[in-house]
């Protein structure tokens, strides 16, 4: 009796899981591939999580961009209070919240330029109108780590797309090809693999260090930082090409006279994208901590506004100012968190098989 009643109790357990396994695929029954990876998402947490911190952050970034660039035009319009083009005039000091009838004498102050200096008021702790304190020059932290968030993520962005777009062409004519070209491939791989690559790029920035357009120095750095950082993209694409090209589709393809080109951007790399969307958002932290330890150890821009240089430049007032180079780095350090929690996430509903 005692064993029938054992066998019944893991019958009625396995009868549970087969429905709620059933529950699960009528759910998604009809559902595309990224409608699928969204529901897998959602129930992540912490994954969750991190795409709140990186959308947040987006968009912290694109508004700053929009306030620095078209302030003007934004005053021209009256959206900000001030006279458009005057070196003195209200918006050329801060960029300020209004409401549509209000006295522009008396708008609320939300956000001070970044570059605009204020020595009377150096140095100051965290108050009502300095929400994160004022550095050593008079500047408010709270407006420069609002608009250091646009040079700070575009450098990331811009620096992981060029690295991915480099390593997937080659990786893909390399997985493709194989024979001599993807020996090449593989012998560069190694001679870049052994280059100290942070040495390298301190190496760079001592060459380009008259550079005097803002951001300039960024600007060259990112591109060398690409060009000497694709081969780890490269090498996943190539395995996946091996792995794809012998698929039954891809030979259809050959039957039918379709050209190398359409095949490999057609119809392999569309089956490769789903490693090539984890690479891209968990090296964007990585190349977003990158640049801000250029900058950290001195290799920055001092013509740019960005959280890597202000850390630089108070570092050491921490301990008598812990506010100067803490906002910084807390931003860095949460960015660069977001990242690498949404990167794990979709890493897992790309890829369930990882889960168990």
């Amino acid at each position: 009796m005692a064993t029938v009643g054992k066998d019944a109790t893991v019958e009625e357990e396995e009868i549970i899981l087969d429905e709620t396994t059933l529950a699960e695929i009528e759910e998604m029954k009809g559902a595309g591939q990224w409608a699928i990876v969204w529901r897998r998402l959602k129930k992540d947490k912490m994954g969750m999580l991190g795409l709140y911190i990186v959308v947040f952050l987006v968009i912290m970034a694109i508004v700053s961009w929009i306030l620095w660039q078209y302030d003007d035009w934004l005053t021209a319009k009256g959206l900000i209070p001030g006279e458009p083009g005057k070196p003195f005039s209200l918006k050329n000091v801060y960029i300020e919240f209004w409401v549509p009838g209000m006295d522009p004498n008396n708008a609320v102050v939300l956000f001070y330029h970044p570059e605009n200096k204020f020595p009377v008021d150096a140095k100051l702790p965290p108050s009502f109108q300095h929400p994160f304190g004022t550095d050593g020059l008079g500047r408010d932290m709270f407006s420069r780590i609002f608009f250091g968030a646009t040079v700070s993520l575009a450098l990331g962005f811009i620096g992981e797309m060029i690295t991915v777009i480099l390593g997937t062409i080659i990786g893909s004519i390399a997985g493709y090809y194989g024979g001599l070209i993807d020996d090449i491939v593989q012998r560069v791989v190694e001679l870049l693999y052994s280059m100290p690559s942070f040495i390298l790029l301190v190496f760079i920035i001592v060459l380009f260090e008259d550079t005097k357009i803002p951001g300039g120095k960024y600007a060259v750095v990112v591109v060398f930082f690409s060009l000497i950082s694709w081969g780890g993209v490269a090498l996943i694409v190539r395995s996946n090409f091996f792995s794809l090209k012998e698929q039954d589709f891809v030979e259809a393809e050959k039957a039918l006279g379709a050209s190398d080109m359409r095949i490999i951007f057609k119809h392999i790399l569309p089956n490769s994208l789903a490693p090539l969307i984890i690479i891209i958002t968990l090296g964007v932290a990585g190349t977003i901590f990158t640049f801000a330890a250029l900058a950290y150890f001195g290799f920055g821009d001092p013509n740019a506004t960005s959280w890597g240089d202000d850390l630089n430049k108070w570092q050491n007032d921490l301990i008598q100012y812990p506010w100067m180079p803490m906002f910084p780095a807390l931003m860095i350090f949460f960015t660069v968190l977001g990242f690498n929690l949404l990167g794990d996430a979709l890493r897992d509903a790309l890829d369930p098989r990882l889960k168990d």
